[in-house]
């Protein structure tokens, strides 16, 4: 097992250096500099024009003065600054200055808290609470739906159940999101435009929102998956010898129908993950998802390189989390 998880973590070393370097080249290649982005023109129509010493000040302030090469391992592994001290990179957990904030750290702006606040009230933990309330919604009701829907099969109950949730996973994201905001804020005002995150009750909407297409999958899923094991002979042997139908349900075909319904289920967090941007950006809410939809279009080379570094972290490891469990739930995927 040991050397197991030193294959998996030096690979994932490599994905997360590889992924940054693509990100690198692809931000650094789109035209301008972060002060003048078609999305900063607000700042030019209120008349705030910098002088060319001044952006020559900032170019090497931030580093961007340097050739590519050096940037990009300056940012990953560090470098000598001019007072001579050594400043590490993101292998020490520091993810450079914003250029849309004014250099304050990327780190700084994700994970610190308003004051007299928690980590759980910071951007990350909003991200994170809102991701795993989802999850839990698409686990608790996924699962359940699905043998039900396995139990019920062809009935009028499952029919309506398949035309729903087949309807439902059809829909983009973004336009679920925009038909939540129209029916529960504008048209019902249930809900405000701008609500504040402080209270509960706005968590609902976006949090069902981000959970609809991958619980109408897992349901899917897992009906199919039941089905599959109900059509074992084990099964009929099972039923010959005068077990109920209930009993062998829950007793034969749903344990061996749990790896193929986990196998959809765990990755559904990384999806979340994935798809919680959107939701963000859709709803304002104050998670690093929003942030990195604004970091995108004011070009803040440091933030899209910090968030999409973060997001990476996540995939890879529950990724690796998902192995770990598919190892002690099959004894066929042990080394033997």
């Amino acid at each position: 097992m040991l050397s197991f998880f030193l294959q998996r973590i030096s690979r994932i070393v490599l994905i997360l250096a590889s992924v940054e370097l693509v990100v690198f080249l692809l931000v650094h290649a789109i035209p301008g500099s972060p002060w003048d982005t078609p999305s900063n023109q607000l700042k030019a129509m209120r008349s705030v024009f910098v002088d060319d010493k001044t952006m020559e000040r900032r170019f090497k302030y931030f580093g961007l003065d340097l050739p590519l090469w050096r940037q990009f391992t300056r940012y990953l592994i560090g470098d000598v600054h001019e007072d001579g001290d050594f400043v590490c990179g993101v292998a020490c957990g520091n993810l450079g200055p914003s250029t849309r904030q004014a250099g304050r750290s990327v780190q700084d702006i994700l994970f610190r808290p308003p004051k007299g606040h928690g980590v759980w009230d910071s951007r990350v933990g909003y991200t994170f609470r809102l991701v795993s309330l989802s999850f839990a919604i698409v686990a608790l009701l996924g699962i359940p739906l699905g043998v039900a829907s396995a139990y019920w099969a062809r009935s009028r109950f499952d029919q309506t159940l398949s035309t729903v949730l087949t309807t439902v996973a059809s829909v983009p994201i973004f336009i679920l999101g925009l038909l939540g905001i129209l029916i529960f804020a504008s048209g019902l005002k249930w809900i405000n435009v701008l609500p504040d995150w402080t209270e509960p009750k706005y968590w609902i909407l976006p949090t069902i929102l981000l959970s609809a297409i991958p619980l109408a999958n897992l349901v899917r899923i897992a009906r199919a998956a039941m089905l599959n094991a109900m059509s074992g002979d084990y099964i009929r042997t099972a039923r010959a010898k005068g077990l109920t139908r209930a009993k062998t349900m829950w007793g034969h075909i749903l344990p061996n129908a749990l790896i193929s319904i986990l196998t959809y289920l765990l990755p559904i967090f990384v999806e979340l993950l994935a798809a919680s941007f959107i939701i963000e950006a859709i709803f304002a809410f104050p998670g690093f998802g929003r942030e990195y939809w604004d970091s995108i279009t004011d070009l803040d080379y440091a933030m899209i390189m910090g968030i999409t570094f973060l997001y990476a972290c996540g995939i890879t490891f529950a990724n690796l989390f998902l192995e770990t469990t598919y190892r002690l739930i099959d004894p066929r995927m042990r080394p033997q």
